[in-house]
């Protein structure tokens, strides 16, 4: 028989069956994440390298037989070639398990959308799995060994981090949030871009919430603001002092002086 409370409640979240806590928006989600591995998986091996993934498969695999291993910027963070040594170590070394780790990466992203569903609701992250499922940048990037698939990991559970510590103030968040970005800095430099719209965000949320919040003394809320405003004007200045420097073309070399 079923529930009556179910009829009142969305279709997302009427559940399949009575007394079994299975709803339809896990169905409907468990199917899309049935998609994704099969997508990312399937065939994962048959296309021919590129020269990226070239680079990134030779020095894992120098790694995985134990010649070590030497960081260079010139290919990102570290954090991949461990990723595909051990991958070697475990399944062979073949094409397949170079992009093992990156496919891995590409799923637990599409499956981490589910804790958004406090902030995207039950359709919002149906809908953003579907989004994933289908694009072809991020099906690509999911069966490609560079660092863009660990790169969308990190982010999707660094700013869900960011958003349950505002809204809960647990520390097992900042946890959270240490170790996304933690393992994005060892995976590519993207870490400092992330990191500064991060911080751009919270800056704001800070400005709002300290000009909302009632002083004591009102004075000093004025000055501080007054004392901000000058110090944005000053960076403001300073960049576009920067921007002009390094626009100016540089004076021509003294003629050579005849012997």
């Amino acid at each position: 028989m079923a529930n009556p409370q179910d009829a009142r409640q969305p279709w997302t979240r009427r559940r399949v069956w009575p007394n079994l806590p299975v709803t339809w928006g896990h169905v409907v989600f468990g199917l899309i994440l049935a998609l994704v591995v099969l997508t990312r998986l399937a065939n994962l091996g048959q296309r021919v390298q590129s020269h990226d993934e070239s680079l990134h498969t030779y020095f894992s695999w120098q790694l995985y037989k134990g010649r070590g291993f030497q960081h260079t910027p010139l290919m990102h963070g570290p954090l991949q070639f461990h990723l595909m040594a051990l991958s070697y170590f475990l399944f062979g070394d073949n094409d397949f398990t170079a992009r093992l780790p990156h496919a891995l990466a590409g799923i637990l992203a599409v499956f981490f959308i589910w804790k958004w569903r406090r902030y995207l609701g039950d359709f919002g992250v149906l809908a953003g799995a579907f989004l994933m499922l289908i694009s072809p940048y991020i099906l690509y990037y999911s069966r490609y060994a560079r660092n863009e698939a660990l790169v969308m990991l990190f982010a999707v559970t660094s700013w869900w981090a960011i958003l349950r510590y505002l809204e809960t103030r647990e520390t097992r968040y900042l946890y959270w949030l240490t170790v996304s970005l933690v393992l994005h800095y060892t995976a590519k430099e993207t870490a400092f871009i992330y990191t500064a719209q991060a911080l751009i965000f919270l800056a704001l949320l800070t400005l709002d919430i300290v000009t909302r919040t009632p002083w004591a003394r009102p004075g000093l809320r004025n000055l501080f603001l007054i004392l901000l405003a000058l110090a944005l004007l000053s960076a403001s200045v300073a960049v576009f002092v920067m921007a002009v420097e390094r626009r100016t073309p540089a004076p021509p070399p003294p003629p050579a002086t005849p012997i």
